[in-house]
């Protein structure tokens, strides 16, 4: 739009009116200013450590916030739950090239690899940014507003007439696994909100009079867990099939468009070895045996055949077709094989990005997901990972349709699009 090569349009960064280190940040939006346009930018987000490391690979400097909530008072324009396994999925879901040249160095990842010229196998050559002791040497993450509230990409601008008391709150969860050291003393940056503000109120003026309903996808969580198998994983578990039936209620009365689901080790402590976070560590997808998914909306199958969705490929191929390109390598989505020779990361990183996408574009009344895994015995590996056994719990995000109707004198009303 014209408006943004206007001189009347400036950038202001924003301290946080509250900010309690590991805990959370608080930051409040002037009402004095006409409008503000909905490209609003998290900068300075990361950690330090007390000793040099690495951020998490997949989820990079973003793996320490756990919850974002736009508010306008004590109104939830939009939010994001339990974002770190989405922020994952987000991360990954571009292509290889985007993430080594763009995308890792603005989520501090990992992610982007290369064939090694000398020993063929697919590594990370790009640089990898890093944590530090002190905040001047620690890379730090920048994150555009509008991938978590999706309610910004929908807007030409947030007037200050109609949406008068904005402030944005950021959870910070610093698990064990913000980092590849688990011992690591953590503490979280002091992060900056960078806005731009629209200042000659004639052009807000006219914005205004052609502000309609704006509609959106809202992205929302629910979750449900796959209960560790019978055995344990012990020579009862061979070859026996563990069916899972549940149903998500999160969801009843909304219009779903696509849905993502992602499976976490229950037991982090299975990601990490001597200390050190492996492969994607507890915000990875796991892989498991023989998996099958069958999705019941309103009482009616979503895929054709009784048992669904069947194998890992076919599942990487829905979400491809759902979500559209996905950085891989090989053995990223499978289950009990061998990479150590094909990829540098080894077999830490075998089966770390195997997720279950698609699309339902329906009102829910009744939602019902019928899983099965298959068991493996792996008696031996008494205290190592075995996700086609271990419990794994299992997080659904959900887009769903709403709106934003204005009204007379800068009112409004938020409801679920039917």
């Amino acid at each position: 739009m014209s408006y943004y090569s206007d001189a009347t349009i400036k950038t202001t960064y924003i301290d946080p009116r509250i900010y309690v280190e590991n805990a959370r940040a608080t930051f409040e939006l002037d009402a004095s200013e006409a409008a503000y346009l909905p490209d609003m930018r998290l900068t300075f987000l990361g950690v330090t450590a007390d000793g040099a490391t690495t951020y998490n690979r997949l989820v990079g400097a973003l793996s320490n916030i756990r919850n974002y909530t736009l508010y306008d008072g004590k109104q939830v324009l939009s939010q994001l739950n339990r974002a770190q396994f989405y922020r994952g999925f987000l991360n990954q879901n571009k292509s290889n090239s985007s993430n080594e040249k763009i995308g890792s160095y603005l989520d501090c990842s990992a992610l982007g690899f290369t064939v090694n010229g000398v020993n063929r196998q697919v590594e990370r050559t790009s640089e990898t940014l890093v944590v530090n002791t002190a905040p001047s040497t620690t890379d730090s993450a920048w994150l555009d507003l509008r991938e978590v509230f999706p309610i910004l990409g929908s807007m030409t601008h947030l007037p200050t007439s109609m949406f008068k008391n904005l402030r944005i709150v950021i959870e910070f969860d610093n698990s064990n696994q913000t980092t590849n050291a688990t011992a690591s003393v953590l503490k979280t940056l002091r992060p900056v909100l960078a806005v731009n503000v629209m200042t000659n109120p004639k052009v807000v003026d006219t914005l205004n009079k052609k502000m309609s309903a704006v509609s959106w996808l809202e992205v929302e969580h629910d979750q449900f867990v796959i209960p560790q198998s019978a055995n344990n994983g012990a020579a009862g578990d061979q070859l026996l099939p563990q069916n899972i039936t549940v149903k998500l209620n999160g969801y009843n009365a909304k219009r779903m468009e696509r849905l993502l689901i992602t499976k976490e080790i229950t037991n982090s402590a299975l990601e990490a070895t001597g200390g050190a976070v492996q492969g994607f560590g507890k915000f990875s997808s796991q892989a498991v045996f023989e998996q099958q998914f069958q999705l019941r909306i309103n009482g009616r199958n979503i895929f054709p055949r009784a048992r669904g969705i069947t194998g890992n490929n076919e599942m990487l191929a829905h979400v491809a077709e759902t979500y559209g390109d996905c950085t891989s390598y090989p053995g990223s989505n499978q289950y009990g094989q061998d990479i150590s020779t094909i990829v540098s990361l080894g077999r830490p990183a075998l089966g770390q990005l195997s997720y279950i996408g698609c699309y339902v574009g329906e009102l829910i009344a009744d939602l019902q997901i019928d899983y099965q895994r298959m068991g493996l015995q792996d008696a031996g590996n008494t205290a190592g990972k075995k996700a086609t056994t271990d419990a794994l719990t299992c997080h659904s995000y959900c887009e769903v349709r709403k709106i934003l109707m204005p009204s007379a004198n800068g009112l409004y009303t938020i409801a679920y699009e039917q």
